[in-house]
């Protein structure tokens, strides 16, 4: 299983994909968005606000990215016949979904440190070093929810789907969810929606641990959506055999 780990996050890290869209651009957006709201602010407390709400936002973007195209590459996997050509290993189908899991989780981390490091030191977001480190963790854990819903797609989906359901999925997520325009300004029907969606929970729950909002209800309603799309995984496993190349 340490073998194949090892190769899975080898070959995923260097995709120049991966380092664009999971790393680099939710840090460039961070800068960004804090630049043209933030430097409308009226003080320095308000500033303050501004950056430290996008930060999280981008966070939550750059690791549900992370996390849906780490899973979701199974059905590439099946459609390459990589899948088909470790049954003649001694891997079972469960470790190879564990370890696509593991992968999914572990590629979440430097898309969150790495944003974390550009809202400290780039746009000077003031936090005690508890706060960080609790951030981290609760958006670390959140995010195996988008593992799970990687996972349930990369099962479900043919290749050229899996392919276009990656970035159209992020995008719709990250817009719909509130990461890149707050909730608050959608239109009450939007709103209804948006917190429907396990990227706005994400968000809610990052916001949570930097203000004064809770956390325990964003981390339930994270640790249902990924309870639901796992058994859903699961059930969509049963019928449809890792090995299999379509159909």
């Amino acid at each position: 299983m340490t073998a194949l780990l090892v190769f899975q996050l080898r070959r995923l890290t260097r995709s120049w994909q991966y380092l664009v869209f999971t790393v680099l651009l939710p840090a460039l957006f961070t800068i960004f968005f804090t630049k043209i709201f933030g430097g409308q602010a009226a003080s320095g407390a308000e500033y303050q606000d501004y950056a430290r709400d996008y930060m999280v936002s981008m966070m939550c973007y750059g690791g549900l990215g992370a996390a849906l195209g780490a899973t979701i590459r199974l059905s590439f996997d099946r459609a390459s016949g990589w899948l088909r050509q470790l049954r003649v290993l001694p891997v079972p189908g469960r470790t190879v979904v564990a370890v696509d899991v593991l992968v999914g989780m572990l590629l979440v981390l430097p898309s969150l440190v790495v944003v974390a490091l550009v809202g400290r030191f780039v746009n000077d977001v003031q936090l005690g070093i508890g706060t960080w480190l609790t951030l981290l963790g609760a958006l670390w854990l959140g995010s195996g929810a988008f593992v799970a819903l990687g996972l349930l797609l990369g099962l479900a989906l043919e290749e050229k789907a899996a392919g276009a359901a990656i970035g159209a999925l992020s995008v719709v997520l990250a817009g719909l969810g509130g990461l890149w325009i707050p909730v608050w300004l959608f239109p009450d029907g939007l709103a209804t929606v948006a917190r429907a969606t396990p990227s706005y929970w994400l968000g809610e729950l990052g916001r949570g641990v930097v203000g004064d909002g809770g956390t325990l209800l964003p981390a339930l309603v994270l640790a249902g959506f990924a309870a639901v799309f796992a058994l859903a995984a699961v059930a969509v496993g049963a019928r449809r055999p890792l090995h299999a190349v379509a159909g």
